[in-house]
């Protein structure tokens, strides 16, 4: 179980850490809002597929799905979170933003502390965290000067508040009753969709985005695989390693993408990108000591 988790947390960690390559070829022609909101519906649509093809037949239960469940998982997970960040780093540079992004972790420790009381947080877990944290300072430590003199306090208050929105969004997917995840995720998807199409209806104008061929690939391999089934997968994780463990795919996320970057790209391997990553891999380590104590 300890090993399928951390396959699951890295699997999970490559899948989007490299949906930064996609992104940077469509985002000078399609509008944000416009982009999630077609992620979130591919991402549906995908899930959707994946489990009529799959033979499986949905069990009937006698209570109703729990919409409601989905609506603020959907909102928090993609919506707040989305808008947020959009609006933060028009003023706060992308290393300080990964560097507040990195709060996941200990927000969903204090989420599951107060509004979980049948897990346990122990002192591994609160350590790997912050070791987690430092990690992701020295990645971006070069930038941190002009970060701190570039931004704004609106901003990092701004993806703070993001980061807060993601801890949530993982205790209520911990606390969704017993659904399949293949199914809980299409309706929350599904109902991020319902909130996000009238946005970017309101607030760009999809109808008039012109994309090429590779961009409409992109879109589609960034709804399917970086929302659909990611998001699956992360639903399987946060069911058997719990949320907290789930959150430490925002440390190794900006490692990977600088991994991909440098065996893909070509780019220049530093030394801090070296002992970050090493920091990393310290805090999941630390993190798996409590595991293992578990019965």
């Amino acid at each position: 179980m300890k090993k399928n988790s951390y396959l699951l947390l890295i699997g999970i960690s490559l899948i989007w850490g490299s949906q930064f390559f996609l992104v940077n070829l469509v985002i000078g022609s399609i509008p944000p809002v416009t982009l999630a909101a077609a992620k979130a519906l591919i991402g549906a649509a995908t899930l959707a597929l994946l489990h009529v093809f799959s033979g499986k037949r949905t069990q009937h239960s006698e209570t109703k799905p729990p919409w409601r469940s989905f609506l603020w998982i959907g909102l928090l997970e993609a919506v707040v979170p989305f808008i947020l960040i959009g609006w933060g780093q028009q003023t706060v540079s992308s290393s300080m933003a990964s560097i507040l992004m990195g709060t996941i972790p200990i927000f969903t420790i204090l989420f599951v502390k107060l509004f979980v009381p049948g897990e346990t947080i122990s002192g591994a877990q609160w350590l790997s965290a912050i070791i987690g944290m430092v990690g992701i300072g020295i990645l971006f430590v070069p930038d941190l000067g002009s970060s701190l003199h570039g931004g704004s306090m609106a901003g990092d208050l701004a993806l703070l508040g993001a980061s807060v929105s993601f801890a949530g969004s993982l205790i209520l997917i911990k606390r969704l009753p017993p659904i399949a995840p293949i199914l809980a995720m299409r309706n929350v998807l599904f109902a991020a969709s319902v909130i996000l199409v009238p946005l970017a209806l309101l607030l760009e104008d999809p109808f008039h985005v012109v994309l090429t061929r590779q961009q409409i690939l992109a879109v589609v391999i960034l709804g399917s695989f970086h929302a659909g089934i990611v998001y699956m997968l992360y639903n399987v994780l946060i069911q058997r390693a719990g949320a907290t463990f789930a959150s430490f795919n925002n440390y190794l996320v900006p490692p990977i993408g600088i991994i991909l970057g440098v065996s893909v790209l070509g780019d220049e391997l530093t030394w801090n990108a070296a002992v970050g990553l090493v920091v990393i891999l310290l805090s999941l380590a630390v993190g798996g000591i409590q595991k293992q104590k578990r019965p």
